[in-house]
C-alpha cells in the first residue's frame, strides 16, 4: 500500500452523467419488447441505482409470465444497440470533466463503480471522449453490484490505497450504502437521484450541491 496515494470512486449515473432519460426509456422499451404494459416512468426513476434486475421487479405488473431476468436482457439488448447507433442519451452534468481532469491533475486515482452493465459504462465514456481517464472501471458484469463493498475492495487492492484515502461518490442509497459497508468516507451528490435525506438516513459523510463544491470538499478533505 502507498500511504500517499488518494482515490476518488465515482458512481457513474446520476453522478457523472444524467440518465435518467435514457433508463426510463429503455425500461419502457423492454417492456414492450417483452409484452408487458409501460411501467411508471416515475417508479421507474425511483429505482435508478438498483441493479437492473431488482429495479425491474419493483415496478413489473403481476400476472404475466415474464421473469425480471428477461425484461433485463431486453433492456439490455436495447441499451446495447442504442450505443451501437450513437443514441445512447446521457448528458453530462456541469462541471463534471472539469473536475475530474483538476483532481486527476492533483494526484488522485480516479475510477468509476456503478452497477450499470459494462457495455453501456464503455460506450457512454467512449461519447464523452473519458475512455482513458480513470484509474480503473467497475461495473456489475464483474463484481457484485452495489451496496455490496466488492468493488470498492477490489479497486483499493489493486491501486494500492488506503481506506483512509478512499473516498465513494455517488447519488443514492447503493452508493453510500457500499461507503458503509467498506469503511470508506462516502459523498453524496444532490444532483442526482436520492435526495438529501436519503442519503444521509444512508450514511453519507458529505453532502455537496455541485461539482466546484465537490472539488473543493476533495482539496481539503485530507488536508
Amino acid at each position: 500500500m502507498n500511504l500517499n496515494l488518494k482515490l476518488a470512486l465515482f458512481d457513474y449515473d446520476g453522478t457523472i452523467v444524467d440518465s435518467a432519460g435514457m433508463i426510463v426509456t429503455g425500461a419502457i422499451e423492454a417492456f414492450r419488447m417483452c409484452g408487458l404494459p409501460d411501467p411508471d416512468p416515475l417508479k421507474v426513476r425511483e429505482n435508478i441505482g438498483k441493479t437492473l434486475a431488482v429495479a425491474l421487479d419493483a415496478y413489473m405488473p403481476p400476472g404475466y409470465n415474464v421473469t425480471p431476468e428477461q425484461i433485463s436482457e431486453a433492456y439490455r439488448s436495447w441499451y446495447a444497440e442504442q450505443g451501437k447507433l450513437g443514441l445512447q442519451n446521457e448528458p453530462l452534468y456541469p462541471g463534471m470533466v472539469e473536475l475530474l481532469y483538476n483532481i486527476k491533475k492533483n494526484n488522485w486515482l480516479i475510477g468509476i463503480a456503478t452497477n450499470k452493465s459494462r457495455i453501456g459504462l464503455t460506450n457512454g465514456l467512449a461519447k464523452h471522449d473519458l475512455s482513458d481517464i480513470f484509474d480503473i472501471t467497475l461495473s456489475t458484469d464483474e463484481n457484485i453490484p452495489k451496496p455490496n463493498p466488492a468493488m470498492a475492495l477490489r479497486a483499493m487492492k489493486e491501486l494500492g490505497v488506503t481506506k483512509d484515502k478512499t473516498f465513494i461518490i455517488g447519488d443514492t442509497i447503493n452508493d453510500i450504502g457500499l461507503g458503509v459497508n467498506a469503511g470508506i468516507v462516502s459523498i453524496g451528490v444532490k444532483w442526482g437521484y436520492n435526495s438529501k435525506d436519503l442519503l444521509l438516513s444512508a450514511g453519507a459523510n458529505h453532502l455537496v450541491s455541485d461539482a466546484n463544491e465537490l472539488n473543493i470538499l476533495l482539496k481539503n478533505i485530507i488536508d
